[in-house]
């Protein structure tokens, strides 16, 4: 099995997972995480990823609903007194179907989940369980990367940032009293088998998550970092 590895890491540290493009094994639709926490994930789009074509598409790290078997990567090292996430992704929609996952924290055993994702309108939202508790204001334009990232901490309300610019419209605090235990990537994935409701419809890719608030300043230097390999 080969195991690629990028030659450059952007300005904020790499926190609990980074899946890019270029980690992907095409020979055994594996995708590797390059942070030295191992949460490696398998590719379920039934093609090259990153594409993602709605229709029961999705990847997720570690291998599905597997917590530590032998030879398997452990779960998330998220603790349950988890009190702050970043989610981070590159995401170019190939157009807007309903609400749209990009990036999910879940755990295989409830529905209870952070998610990073799109609406018909083509605007950010994150969720908290089944509670929406920050919306974008400006859309997502098909066929064009943007960088999208959602910062979060309990006491505070989300912030939502598009291609290092805050975006956020209406948000409200949450606690996340749970501990998640998988990165679900193109759909919401939960329970005791993957289900794909609520596809992506296009490309994800630089995901990168923290169990951690990103600053302005750090967001902005990884959407830098990142543009010039998402024209």
């Amino acid at each position: 099995m080969r195991k690629k590895h990028l030659s450059t890491r952007g300005a904020a540290s790499d926190g609990v997972a980074r899946l890019e493009s270029s980690s992907f094994d095409p020979f055994v639709g594996t995708w590797y995480d390059l942070t030295p926490n191992n949460n490696d994930g398998e590719d379920h789009t039934g093609g090259g990823w990153p594409f993602f074509d709605g229709v029961g598409d999705y990847i997720l790290a570690p291998p599905p609903y597997v917590k530590g078997g032998v030879g398997e990567p452990p779960p998330l090292p998220i603790t349950a007194d988890l009190t702050a996430a970043t989610v981070e992704a590159w995401c170019k929609p190939s157009g807007f179907a309903a609400t749209m996952r990009a990036v999910s924290l879940h755990s295989a055993a409830s529905l209870n989940s952070l998610s990073l994702g799109v609406r018909n309108t083509g605007l950010l939202f994150f969720q908290v369980n089944n509670t929406i508790r920050a919306d974008g204001l400006s859309p997502l334009v098909v066929g064009t990367w943007a960088h999208i990232v959602c910062v979060a901490a309990t006491g505070s309300a989300p912030i939502l940032y598009i291609n290092g610019v805050d975006d956020t419209g209406v948000a409200s605090s949450s606690a996340y009293p749970y501990s998640p235990s998988q990165i679900g990537v193109g759909a919401t994935l939960y329970s005791a088998a993957p289900a794909t409701s609520q596809p992506f419809h296009g490309d994800i890719d630089t995901i990168r998550i923290y169990d951690r608030v990103l600053t302005p300043d750090e967001v902005l230097a990884n959407y830098n970092a990142g543009k010039a390999a998402h024209p």
